[in-house]
Protein backbone atom coordinates (compact mmCIF):
# COMPACT_ATOMS: atom_id res chain seq x y z
CA UNK A 1 0.00 0.00 0.00
CA UNK A 2 1.37 3.46 -1.27
CA UNK A 3 0.88 6.21 1.08
CA UNK A 4 2.59 9.34 -0.12
CA UNK A 5 5.74 8.83 -0.17
CA UNK A 6 6.22 5.81 2.30
CA UNK A 7 5.70 1.78 0.80
CA UNK A 8 3.63 0.33 3.72
CA UNK A 9 3.51 -3.60 4.54
CA UNK A 10 2.49 -5.72 7.21
CA UNK A 11 5.20 -7.99 8.43
CA UNK A 12 4.27 -11.10 10.04
CA UNK A 13 6.55 -10.92 13.35
CA UNK A 14 5.65 -14.43 14.54
CA UNK A 15 2.51 -16.07 16.52
CA UNK A 16 2.04 -16.99 20.24
CA UNK A 17 -0.89 -17.44 22.35
CA UNK A 18 -2.48 -15.94 25.31
CA UNK A 19 -4.89 -16.74 27.90
CA UNK A 20 -8.43 -15.57 26.18
CA UNK A 21 -9.98 -14.73 29.38
CA UNK A 22 -7.25 -12.18 30.45
CA UNK A 23 -7.46 -10.46 26.75
CA UNK A 24 -11.14 -9.80 27.01
CA UNK A 25 -11.11 -8.97 30.78
CA UNK A 26 -14.50 -8.70 31.61
CA UNK A 27 -15.96 -9.66 28.38
CA UNK A 28 -17.62 -13.29 29.57
CA UNK A 29 -16.22 -16.30 27.89
CA UNK A 30 -19.81 -16.46 25.89
CA UNK A 31 -19.89 -13.67 24.36
CA UNK A 32 -15.66 -13.45 23.47
CA UNK A 33 -15.92 -17.25 22.92
CA UNK A 34 -18.01 -16.80 19.83
CA UNK A 35 -15.75 -14.48 17.88
CA UNK A 36 -12.52 -16.08 19.13
CA UNK A 37 -11.56 -20.10 18.79
CA UNK A 38 -9.73 -21.05 21.94
CA UNK A 39 -7.47 -24.37 22.64
CA UNK A 40 -8.00 -26.75 25.07
CA UNK A 41 -5.95 -24.04 27.63
CA UNK A 42 -7.84 -21.30 26.62
CA UNK A 43 -5.46 -20.20 25.20
CA UNK A 44 -6.29 -17.55 22.02
CA UNK A 45 -3.52 -17.41 19.32
CA UNK A 46 -2.44 -14.07 18.53
CA UNK A 47 0.64 -13.00 16.45
CA UNK A 48 2.59 -9.75 16.11
CA UNK A 49 1.86 -7.74 13.48
CA UNK A 50 4.74 -5.15 12.54
CA UNK A 51 4.65 -2.15 10.10
CA UNK A 52 7.53 -1.89 7.35
CA UNK A 53 7.76 1.64 5.63
CA UNK A 54 9.90 2.35 3.10
CA UNK A 55 10.79 5.19 1.15
CA UNK A 56 13.20 8.55 -0.29
CA UNK A 57 12.35 11.57 1.86
CA UNK A 58 14.26 14.42 2.38
CA UNK A 59 16.82 13.31 -0.11
CA UNK A 60 17.29 9.51 2.15
CA UNK A 61 16.17 6.57 1.98
CA UNK A 62 14.75 5.54 4.59
CA UNK A 63 13.98 1.90 5.87
CA UNK A 64 11.32 2.22 8.76
CA UNK A 65 10.04 -0.59 11.01
CA UNK A 66 7.08 -0.67 13.84
CA UNK A 67 7.60 -2.93 16.30
CA UNK A 68 9.41 -6.05 15.94
CA UNK A 69 7.60 -9.32 17.34
CA UNK A 70 8.63 -11.28 20.43
CA UNK A 71 12.28 -12.16 18.89
CA UNK A 72 14.43 -15.28 19.27
CA UNK A 73 16.26 -14.80 22.64
CA UNK A 74 14.10 -16.48 24.89
CA UNK A 75 14.61 -20.88 25.69
CA UNK A 76 12.80 -23.41 24.36
CA UNK A 77 10.36 -23.24 27.84
CA UNK A 78 9.16 -19.55 27.42
CA UNK A 79 8.46 -20.13 23.51
CA UNK A 80 6.59 -23.30 24.47
CA UNK A 81 4.55 -21.06 27.65
CA UNK A 82 3.49 -18.86 25.13
CA UNK A 83 2.81 -21.56 22.03
CA UNK A 84 5.45 -19.48 20.30
CA UNK A 85 5.87 -20.08 16.41
CA UNK A 86 8.96 -21.13 14.51
CA UNK A 87 11.80 -18.79 15.31
CA UNK A 88 12.85 -16.35 12.55
CA UNK A 89 9.49 -15.39 11.69
CA UNK A 90 10.38 -11.34 11.62
CA UNK A 91 14.11 -12.41 9.67
CA UNK A 92 12.02 -14.07 6.98
CA UNK A 93 9.06 -11.71 6.19
CA UNK A 94 11.48 -8.88 5.95
CA UNK A 95 13.74 -11.66 3.98
CA UNK A 96 10.22 -11.63 1.59
CA UNK A 97 10.62 -8.07 1.12
CA UNK A 98 13.94 -7.43 -0.10
CA UNK A 99 15.17 -6.45 3.43
CA UNK A 100 18.15 -7.37 5.61
CA UNK A 101 18.77 -6.36 9.17
CA UNK A 102 21.38 -3.93 8.62
CA UNK A 103 18.75 -2.06 6.17
CA UNK A 104 16.74 -0.61 8.83
CA UNK A 105 17.39 3.04 9.38
CA UNK A 106 14.63 3.62 12.31
CA UNK A 107 12.73 1.43 14.81
CA UNK A 108 9.58 2.94 16.19
CA UNK A 109 8.69 0.78 19.12
CA UNK A 110 5.28 1.28 21.05
CA UNK A 111 6.30 0.29 23.68
CA UNK A 112 8.61 -2.03 25.60
CA UNK A 113 6.62 -5.24 26.40
CA UNK A 114 8.40 -8.14 25.21
CA UNK A 115 6.00 -8.77 22.77
CA UNK A 116 6.70 -5.62 20.85
CA UNK A 117 10.04 -5.03 21.21
CA UNK A 118 11.46 -8.61 21.59
CA UNK A 119 12.93 -8.90 18.42
CA UNK A 120 15.19 -5.39 19.27
CA UNK A 121 17.68 -7.51 20.02
CA UNK A 122 19.21 -11.18 19.55
CA UNK A 123 22.51 -13.49 20.84
CA UNK A 124 25.31 -12.83 19.63
CA UNK A 125 27.53 -16.26 18.99
CA UNK A 126 28.08 -15.87 22.73
CA UNK A 127 25.09 -15.68 24.06
CA UNK A 128 24.99 -12.24 24.82
CA UNK A 129 22.19 -9.95 23.92
CA UNK A 130 22.99 -7.22 20.70
CA UNK A 131 21.33 -4.85 18.80
CA UNK A 132 19.59 -7.00 15.87
CA UNK A 133 19.20 -3.90 13.57
CA UNK A 134 22.88 -2.13 14.38
CA UNK A 135 22.32 0.46 12.16
CA UNK A 136 18.62 1.77 13.41
CA UNK A 137 18.06 4.15 15.70
CA UNK A 138 15.16 3.26 18.13
CA UNK A 139 12.75 5.32 19.37
CA UNK A 140 10.56 4.81 21.90
CA UNK A 141 7.77 7.16 24.36
CA UNK A 142 10.33 8.50 27.57
CA UNK A 143 7.34 7.57 29.82
CA UNK A 144 7.30 4.07 28.67
CA UNK A 145 11.17 4.03 29.30
CA UNK A 146 11.07 5.46 32.78
CA UNK A 147 8.57 2.66 33.50
CA UNK A 148 10.85 -0.27 32.10
CA UNK A 149 13.35 1.11 33.88
CA UNK A 150 11.49 0.58 37.08
CA UNK A 151 8.30 -1.12 36.11
CA UNK A 152 5.14 -1.60 38.55
CA UNK A 153 4.80 -5.32 39.80
CA UNK A 154 1.68 -5.09 37.49
CA UNK A 155 3.27 -5.52 34.84
CA UNK A 156 7.19 -6.03 35.58
CA UNK A 157 6.81 -9.37 33.96
CA UNK A 158 6.30 -7.42 30.23
CA UNK A 159 9.46 -5.20 30.56
CA UNK A 160 12.66 -7.45 29.80
CA UNK A 161 15.74 -5.19 30.12
CA UNK A 162 17.86 -7.65 27.48
CA UNK A 163 15.83 -6.16 25.19
CA UNK A 164 16.82 -2.41 24.93
CA UNK A 165 19.52 -2.17 27.64
CA UNK A 166 21.86 -3.38 24.98
CA UNK A 167 20.51 -0.88 22.65
CA UNK A 168 21.12 1.76 25.14
CA UNK A 169 24.53 0.38 25.41
CA UNK A 170 25.27 0.76 21.84
CA UNK A 171 23.74 4.74 21.93
CA UNK A 172 20.61 3.32 19.86
CA UNK A 173 18.00 4.25 21.60
CA UNK A 174 16.20 7.42 21.70
CA UNK A 175 13.29 8.64 23.34
CA UNK A 176 10.40 11.17 22.23
CA UNK A 177 7.49 13.07 24.89
CA UNK A 178 4.16 13.07 23.55
CA UNK A 179 2.80 13.89 19.47
CA UNK A 180 6.23 14.11 17.28
CA UNK A 181 6.55 13.80 13.28
CA UNK A 182 9.68 11.66 13.30
CA UNK A 183 9.61 12.09 9.24
CA UNK A 184 7.85 13.67 6.68
CA UNK A 185 4.05 11.55 6.71
CA UNK A 186 5.01 9.36 9.83
CA UNK A 187 3.96 10.79 13.26
CA UNK A 188 4.00 9.11 17.05
CA UNK A 189 1.40 10.22 19.91
CA UNK A 190 0.58 9.49 22.89
CA UNK A 191 -1.94 6.64 23.46
CA UNK A 192 -2.06 5.40 27.02
CA UNK A 193 -4.90 3.08 28.89
CA UNK A 194 -2.92 -0.16 27.96
CA UNK A 195 0.26 1.31 29.93
CA UNK A 196 1.20 5.02 30.30
CA UNK A 197 3.62 5.37 27.67
CA UNK A 198 2.30 3.39 24.83
CA UNK A 199 2.15 5.62 21.69
CA UNK A 200 0.34 4.74 18.52
CA UNK A 201 1.79 5.43 14.92
CA UNK A 202 0.03 7.66 12.20
CA UNK A 203 0.79 7.56 8.74
CA UNK A 204 -0.19 10.29 6.06
CA UNK A 205 0.26 10.96 2.32
CA UNK A 206 -1.29 10.88 -0.57
CA UNK A 207 -5.03 11.28 0.61
CA UNK A 208 -4.13 8.01 2.26
CA UNK A 209 -3.94 7.20 6.57
CA UNK A 210 -2.90 4.60 8.44
CA UNK A 211 -3.01 4.54 12.12
CA UNK A 212 -1.32 1.79 14.00
CA UNK A 213 -3.16 0.87 17.33
CA UNK A 214 -0.57 -1.60 19.06
CA UNK A 215 -2.20 -2.28 22.24
CA UNK A 216 -5.07 0.58 22.51
CA UNK A 217 -6.99 -1.81 20.00
CA UNK A 218 -4.93 -5.39 19.56
CA UNK A 219 -7.00 -7.12 17.66
CA UNK A 220 -10.24 -6.31 15.46
CA UNK A 221 -12.47 -8.15 17.76
CA UNK A 222 -11.26 -5.87 20.13
CA UNK A 223 -13.15 -2.74 18.06
CA UNK A 224 -15.97 -2.43 20.93
CA UNK A 225 -14.69 0.53 23.05
CA UNK A 226 -15.40 -0.97 26.29
CA UNK A 227 -13.73 -4.42 25.72
CA UNK A 228 -10.63 -3.94 27.07
CA UNK A 229 -8.02 -6.30 28.27
CA UNK A 230 -7.22 -7.52 31.64
CA UNK A 231 -3.33 -6.32 30.96
CA UNK A 232 -4.64 -3.13 30.54
CA UNK A 233 -3.48 -0.87 33.76
CA UNK A 234 -6.08 2.03 33.40
CA UNK A 235 -9.20 1.06 31.94
CA UNK A 236 -10.82 3.95 31.92
CA UNK A 237 -8.32 6.04 30.19
CA UNK A 238 -8.04 3.15 28.26
CA UNK A 239 -11.43 3.58 27.20
CA UNK A 240 -11.77 6.92 26.78
CA UNK A 241 -8.31 6.82 24.75
CA UNK A 242 -10.34 4.50 22.20
CA UNK A 243 -13.32 6.19 21.70
CA UNK A 244 -11.08 9.02 20.70
CA UNK A 245 -9.55 7.01 18.05
CA UNK A 246 -12.28 5.62 16.81
CA UNK A 247 -14.26 8.66 16.24
CA UNK A 248 -11.37 9.97 14.28
CA UNK A 249 -10.65 7.07 11.80
CA UNK A 250 -14.83 5.76 11.42
CA UNK A 251 -16.51 6.28 8.04
CA UNK A 252 -12.86 7.92 7.39
CA UNK A 253 -11.21 5.14 5.09
CA UNK A 254 -8.28 5.13 7.23
CA UNK A 255 -6.85 2.06 7.16
CA UNK A 256 -6.04 0.61 11.47
CA UNK A 257 -3.44 -1.76 12.02
CA UNK A 258 -4.51 -4.61 14.67
CA UNK A 259 -0.80 -5.68 15.87
CA UNK A 260 -2.27 -8.88 17.39
CA UNK A 261 -4.80 -10.56 14.97
CA UNK A 262 -4.02 -13.33 12.58
CA UNK A 263 -6.88 -13.32 10.40
CA UNK A 264 -7.58 -8.99 10.32
CA UNK A 265 -4.19 -7.92 10.23
CA UNK A 266 -5.57 -4.64 9.07
CA UNK A 267 -8.86 -2.95 8.34
CA UNK A 268 -11.20 0.23 7.45
CA UNK A 269 -13.67 1.09 10.47
CA UNK A 270 -17.05 2.48 10.34
CA UNK A 271 -20.66 2.22 12.60
CA UNK A 272 -23.37 -0.46 11.81
CA UNK A 273 -26.82 0.49 11.86
CA UNK A 274 -27.08 0.06 15.49
CA UNK A 275 -24.57 2.42 16.37
CA UNK A 276 -21.74 -0.53 16.91
CA UNK A 277 -18.06 -0.53 15.26
CA UNK A 278 -17.51 -2.63 12.43
CA UNK A 279 -14.29 -3.45 10.99
CA UNK A 280 -13.67 -3.96 6.91
CA UNK A 281 -10.74 -5.91 6.48
CA UNK A 282 -8.25 -4.32 3.79
CA UNK A 283 -4.91 -5.82 2.18
CA UNK A 284 -1.89 -3.92 3.78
Amino acid sequence: MQIGPWDAQIIDGGGFALDGGAMFGTVPKAVWGRLYPHDAENRILMTTNCLLLRGEVEGRRHVVLVDNGNGDKEDDGWRERFAMGPRGALERGLAAHGVQPGDVTLVILTHLHFDHAGGSTRLDAEGRPVPSFPNARHLVQLQDLQDARRPHLRVRASYLPANWEPLEAAGLLDTVEGTVELLPGITVRLAPGHIKGLQNVVVEGGGRKLVFFADLIPTARHIQPAWVMGYDLDVVTCVDERLKVLEEVSGTGTVCVFEHDPDIPAGTVDRDARGKYVVTPVGV
